[in-house]
């Protein structure tokens, strides 16, 4: 059983996968200690900022590789800089594709700094704590949905797993990865603040509502989607800015229309390179958004000058993407200070027009995707069930251009493969591939009841032989006697008899250098020892003809 085990397995590794040493790597020692940290509340605060800091340190894949996957912008061209790019951009990535590696294990380090925080909360009783939980509850959420929408059902760890124990942590299945969300985003609700401190960047409860309300959305629990995303919408410290310009203005950070921004500040050294820039005043190269996306925007929609407006910047022959622009001056040679908003109020709007929709609520559904098309400088549009997706898909891509949320939209709203065919993609990859170094599976003890038995060997042997009914199959003596005598009623053509199993035994057999003190490896572990005779006696009893093998492959 053995072989039969491992080459089964090793073709079906790419859909189930488990974890490496990689995935809860513990941060760095000098930033936070054992002996040092973990006893105050200023610890634990340090602590909490440190898991803010991974979010921040990824924030260049949501941006950029997403929106290449996507209708958005594109890579033009290869190169060994651009290669995993341009790979991901034409659905040409596999799983060795470096990028995608990278990701993986960077946002599960982020995932255990979350889980080493929480596992030294416990028993801990400052004022601070319970906010502290309910905002690494919501990163570690942030981090795992990110991952299901990438790569599908995953690990999940809620404690610190050390490296040896990582590898038997099995993936989750669709209702364990959805219940741990729910659960997770409810209690960091309950935790969070109303408000904002005067430390603005720190999310608050409306962040961990609208982030379950994508959760819900995701998963098609509508009804729910509906209730909390109606509740967070009611929230009076956020709305809609007079327009999406403003929303992005360097002088008007973290406004009333952010609700989770990755917060830059380039004065203090935390800025930024620009996102979606440009090296040429042709403006041509991989930053720049694609016709067809620019397309989708009509006569009159002030949006569409954020994405089509660059300003060069001098010395440096670089020219920014409006919606990205900031002052670029000697002093901050290499920062500016634009926050990236992960979650806002216009995602909040239309994630609710969403919601009303698949409740069949069509009015208000048409009332809150107008909201944000109004605000753009267009007229009100009424859209029918059958044209409303579409329209939805449409409105998110304009107002959320180049946010990173395009390409997880269009999976979600089922047209990713209608929007993006004519890219290349096939309609396998709504999901990227499981990185080549996380693919353990045939090592992992925990997973052993995803192993082949003689069940499911017989359902593939028999789907065999109704779909290439003239297909020669061949069952071995690894396989029980029972089973040999079953299948060959129904679907083998043919089985061995007295077969002897190590690589080198055959040399001895049939040239006659008969050496019984030379073995050769094992291949696998014989179930069926039975001899020639036995099992030509056994075949004709059960009213088979037996046919004898009497030539030589050579």
């Amino acid at each position: 059983m053995k072989i039969r085990t491992i080459i089964l397995l090793s073709i079906a590794c790419l859909g189930v996968i488990s974890c490496s040493e990689e995935f809860f790597e513990k941060y760095p020692s000098n930033q936070i200690t054992e002996n040092t940290h973990f006893q105050t509340q200023g610890d634990f605060d340090q602590a909490v900022k440190s898991c803010y800091v991974k979010l921040k340190s990824e924030a260049s894949w949501p941006i950029t590789i997403m929106s290449y996957r996507t209708d958005e912008c594109q890579v033009e061209s290869m190169s060994v800089a651009s290669r995993d790019r341009y790979n991901i951009d034409h659905f040409s990535e596999n799983s060795s594709t470096a990028l995608l590696a990278d990701v993986w294990s960077a946002w599960y380090n982020g995932i255990y700094r979350c889980n080493d925080v929480l596992d030294h909360m416990k028993e801990k009783d400052f004022p601070m704590i319970g906010q502290y939980r309910g905002e690494l509850l919501f990163i570690r959420s942030w981090f795992y949905f990110n991952l299901y929408r990438t790569f599908g059902v995953v690990p999940i760890a809620t404690t610190v797993v050390t490296p040896s124990d990582s590898k038997l942590v099995p993936r989750c299945t669709e209702e364990e990865m959805f219940s741990r969300l729910e659960t997770d985003l409810l209690e960091a609700a309950e935790l969070l603040p109303a408000q904002r401190s005067a430390e603005v960047a720190r999310v608050t409860r409306i962040a961990a509502q609208a982030l379950l309300g994508k959760v819900y959305l995701t998963f098609g629990q509508y009804e729910k989607a509906e209730k909390i995303l109606e509740t967070a919408l009611q929230d009076p410290n956020f709305g809609l800015m007079g327009t999406t310009e403003e929303v992005f203005d360097v002088k008007n950070k973290m406004n009333k229309e952010i609700i989770f921004a990755l917060y830059y500040d380039k004065s203090t050294d935390h800025g930024h390179d620009y996102w979606f820039s440009s090296a040429t005043s042709v403006k041509a190269d991989r930053y720049v958004p694609r016709q067809e996306f620019k397309d989708l925007y009509t006569e009159g929609d002030n949006r569409f000058d954020l994405i089509d407006s660059f300003r060069e910047i001098l010395p440096n022959k670089l020219y920014a993407m409006k919606k990205w622009d900031d002052v670029y001056d000697a002093t901050y040679v290499t920062s500016v200070g634009n926050d990236f908003p992960h979650l806002r109020y216009a995602d909040l709007v239309l994630m609710y027009a969403e919601a009303c929709f698949r409740n069949e609520d069509y009015k208000t559904a048409n009332e809150y995707l107008n909201k944000t098309r109004t605000r753009a400088g267009l007229s009100y549009q009424e859209y029918s069930p059958t044209e409303f997706l579409k329209a939805l898909a449409d409105e998110r891509g304009k107002e959320l251009a180049l946010e990173g949320q395009r390409w997880y939209d269009l999976v979600r709203l089922g047209l990713a493969k209608e929007v993006l065919g004519p890219k290349g993609m096939q309609n396998h990859q709504v999901l990227f591939p499981i990185p080549l170094s996380q693919i353990e599976i045939i090592n992992n003890d925990k997973i052993n009841p995803l192993d082949v038995g003689e069940k499911q060997l017989c359902q593939i042997l028999c789907a065999y032989r109704i779909f290439l009914p003239f297909v020669g199959i061949t069952v071995s003596s690894r396989e029980s006697a029972e089973f040999r005598n079953g299948i060959v009623k129904i679907a083998a053509t043919k089985v061995s008899a007295g077969v002897s199993t190590g690589i080198g035994d055959h040399e001895s057999k049939y040239t006659g250098k008969e050496d019984d003190a030379v073995k050769g490896d094992e291949q696998f572990e014989i179930d069926d020892d039975r001899s020639f005779e036995t099992m030509y006696k056994d075949m004709s009893g059960e009213g088979l003809q037996p046919v004898l093998n009497d030539y030589v492959y050579v």
